[in-house]
């Protein structure tokens, strides 16, 4: 099982990483446009549960409005786009907080789930091309890095010092002491990076509140969708990526990460 995950990460890396920085922007939509795919029919699975070929005509339908509105975004868009997902993901956090395991969601709620999610989906990509178009597929790695630093900080100090369960109604493997040991890896990453990159124009203070509030919402997205794992019966997502799980199960900390930079990056520019 080791051996598969990572031999899929590192597949993964190289299609990302070589997609994000060697190849150009119709690339990049490709790349995003394959993600919201495989991940809308994910979320469909893991809320209103279609037969698998409506799943996938709506996933379909679902990409080609996307590919569309890709020829209709301005910055403006993508500011207010982000502003949204900032505010949806700081009241999913508060929603998070008083969440109880149910196990027989109502079908409106897990409609209002499954819009939930498709939005947050929505939201993540167009921030992140809007990313690679205007600062280059460097910043949006440094964006990806800042959730993967996270991961793995999280990861080694949670098994190495965790104690306390950071969200044990949800996620019983997370612990207080891995969320601190993710968060100060990604402070020393986070000083390291705006030595090499200058913080791409931004300020000190600019790029480190962007950075931290990224790496902290990061979490949130992990959490939220493992609620939908968790109401859906099921461990992972999907099968798609052996020894990962499903799509969804590698970017949910992204589709939370993405609207706080991207909105980050706006305001820090407006000071």
């Amino acid at each position: 099982m080791l051996k598969q995950r990572i031999i899929t990460g590192i597949v993964l890396a190289i299609v990302v990483i070589g997609t994000i920085l060697i190849l150009d922007t119709f690339w990049v939509r490709v790349l995003f446009a394959g993600m919201l795919f495989a991940a809308t029919g994910e979320l469909l699975r893991l809320t209103i549960k279609p037969p698998t070929w409506a799943a996938a005509i709506v996933s379909g339908l679902f990409v080609l409005l996307f590919w569309w509105s890709l020829s209709l975004v301005i910055p403006l868009l993508i500011y207010w786009q982000s502003l949204a997902g900032l505010v949806l993901w700081i009241l999913i956090t508060f929603g998070l907080m008083a969440y109880r395991h149910s196990g027989h969601l109502p079908l409106i709620a897990r409609v209002l789930l499954l819009g939930l999610g498709l939005d947050l989906l929505w939201i993540c990509l167009h921030g992140l091309i809007y990313l690679h178009d205007v600062y280059g597929g460097a910043m949006l790695l440094y964006m990806f890095s800042l959730v993967w630093i996270a991961d793995i900080g999280a990861y080694f100090s949670g098994r190495r010092f965790g104690k306390r369960k950071l969200a044990a109604a949800i996620s019983p493997g997370k612990t207080w002491e891995g969320f601190y040991g993710g968060l100060v890896a990604n402070l020393l990453w986070i000083v390291c990076i705006y030595q090499i990159s200058s913080g791409w124009g931004f300020g000190w203070v600019q790029f480190f509140l962007i950075s931290v509030a990224t790496s902290l919402i990061s979490v949130v997205g992990d959490l939220f969708e493992s609620v939908l794992k968790r109401e859906a019966g099921v461990k992972d997502s999907g099968r798609l990526l052996p020894g990962h799980g499903g799509v969804l199960d590698r970017i949910d900390s992204i589709i939370a990460a993405s609207p706080v930079f991207v909105a980050g990056t706006f305001l820090a520019g407006s000071l």
